[in-house]
């Protein structure tokens, strides 16, 4: 597969847009058909705005719809070219993605973005999979990777001063635009089918549920490849807002300093990237007088830090979502005038989406109890990259899709998570979930993570404890144990307690289950 390395030139002096008129009226996202001409539509209306700045230089939305224009004729020019064809793209947040992403839905392309840190074993796997027509990325992206060797160099500013021809698209809502791949189950990833139509109505249900305006500028630093950071690039970029795409160092001491010196009014992170911020960050140190929210989601920030981010950064408020790849982003808001009487709650489910708790019969249960939390709605995807079978286990026959998480409903349509179903593991005929044993130390120590560690020769499974210090002050581990013979059940107990510095971290910034797993087996296996 050939490999394309994307070159910016010199950008336009940077002069940030703090004054632009918020009256710019786009179009709401649902009025198109395609992703593409939605952008179009925002890209012609902003012009000069800035789309994204970085610190060495502003990009207007005309600079980037006339890069993603070239990325399209490109393409397009290849004898290899078909409408429909997957387009991998291996960039960090820049320039060049957002060219890259939209000039390949420009030419009627699939989208399928990669991490930048990725094993070569796990390319080829998703090069085997979906047989991408070229891979775009960036001399600095790629590393030192002796296996990629670049066939050209795309230059995204030398025709920047011709006049726009804009294309006629053939791709419609319904039609693929982009596969996310997640990891699975069995270890091999699994390719998430998202449409223009998914990827348009989430973005437009969340701009019904978020204030974010054209004159915004959010400090991004979850990764675009990413399901969270996807739709904090669609949202902003479909409204006009800039998108501040600096990388703070060190993470997470400079994140606040980067709020405050670059003039942000939103920022939206995952928890663990909220806990480092209370730990590291100096959060509600210093007032943040252009902040006018914060959002989190990608994972369940516990209660009592959602009030501290709360207290920090207010009178700014503090918004706690829910979602998942399949759903394209994020299902569920909690509004937050509601975040103390809702104590734990991930809110109700956002514009255009429905939620239901259904039995392992996909029968609904009534509040109160706890079953899989099962979503419907125009943002829903297609389906898993040809697998067929997996798609079955999550999508029903009448659309909803079963998202591997326990919840129940309160009387007044609240939810609550009650952890991932396939982290329940059963211990001598009984079913525990991790979350019960990381809830008993939490409150002590944030950053924990109880790991299952498959039974071995006969023996049970078992629980090893991940413990990292908080506000640097020593792990008393004998205490810790103490604790967890005294309120758990035997079996519930973890039979080791690892201490570490810091616990590991995927490449969208959440605790990577995988890696401590690992570590989890070795740390059990046996002495010879």
């Amino acid at each position: 597969m050939d490999t394309v390395l994307l070159k910016v030139g010199s950008p336009p002096a940077l002069q940030a847009q703090v004054n632009f008129n918020a009256s710019v009226r786009i179009s709401a996202p649902t009025l198109a058909d395609n992703l593409a001409t939605a952008f179009i539509r925002v890209a012609v209306v902003c012009g000069d705005h800035n789309a994204a700045e970085t610190e060495s230089g502003a990009f207007s939305y005309d600079w980037v719809l006339r890069a993603a224009l070239s990325v399209r004729r490109y393409l397009c020019s290849r004898s290899d070219y078909f409408a429909g064809a997957p387009v991998a793209l291996q960039l960090a947040n820049s320039p060049e993605y957002l060219a890259a992403f939209y000039g390949t839905l420009l030419a009627d392309c699939v989208v399928v973005p990669l991490p930048v840190a990725m094993e070569s074993a796990w390319r080829k796997k998703i090069y085997e999979l979906c047989h991408p027509l070229v891979l775009m990325s960036r001399a600095q992206d790629l590393g030192g990777e002796a296996t990629i060797s670049p066939v050209a160099t795309l230059s995204l500013s030398e025709s920047l001063e011709k006049a726009i021809a804009l294309p006629r698209l053939s791709r419609k809502d319904r039609d693929l635009a982009m596969v996310l791949f997640t990891s699975g189950s069995t270890g091999l990833p699994k390719g998430v089918m998202l449409s223009h139509r998914n990827l348009l109505a989430n973005a437009d249900s969340i701009l019904h549920e978020l204030p974010i305006r054209a004159d915004d500028r959010t400090l991004t630093i979850l990764p675009f490849c990413h399901a969270f950071g996807n739709s904090i690039l669609q949202t902003h970029a479909l409204s006009g807002a800039t998108l501040i795409l600096w990388a703070p160092t060190p993470f997470p001491a400079s994140i606040v300093d980067a709020l405050r010196n670059l003039q942000c009014t939103t920022f939206s992170a995952v928890p663990e990237v909220y806990s480092m911020l209370l730990k590291y960050g100096r959060l509600g140190d210093r007032p943040l007088e252009k902040l006018r929210y914060m959002t989190v989601a990608g994972g369940k920030l516990r209660y009592d830090l959602c009030v501290e981010v709360a207290d920090r950064i207010a009178p700014a408020p503090f918004y706690v979502m829910y979602g998942q790849s399949e759903a394209t982003a994020r299902l569920a808001v909690l509004p937050p005038d509601q975040l103390r009487s809702r104590r734990g709650s991930i809110g109700k489910p956002i514009h255009g989406v429905e939620f239901r708790i259904a039995d392992e019969s996909n029968r609904e249960l009534p509040p109160g109890a706890v079953g899989m939390l099962c979503a419907r709605g125009d943002n829903v995807m297609l389906g898993y990259w040809h697998d067929p079978s997996a798609t079955a286990d999550v999508l029903t026959d009448d659309g909803w899709l079963r998202t591997n998480d326990l919840a129940h409903r309160d009387d007044d349509g609240y939810f609550y998570l009650h952890g991932r179903a396939n982290l329940l593991v059963k211990i001598q005929g009984y079913r525990v979930h991790p979350a019960e044993i990381e809830a008993l130390v939490e409150e002590a120590f944030p950053h924990v993570a109880a790991v299952a560690i498959p039974a071995a020769r006969g023996e049970e499974t078992r629980f090893v404890l991940f413990l990292a210090p908080r506000d640097d002050r020593p792990v008393d581990v004998k205490s810790v144990r103490s604790t967890c013979q005294q309120e758990l059940p035997p079996y519930k107990v973890p039979v080791h307690f690892e201490v570490l510095d810091h616990l590991p971290l995927t490449s969208g910034h959440k605790v990577d289950r995988t890696v401590l797993e690992a570590l989890g087996a070795r740390l059990l296996m046996p002495v010879t």
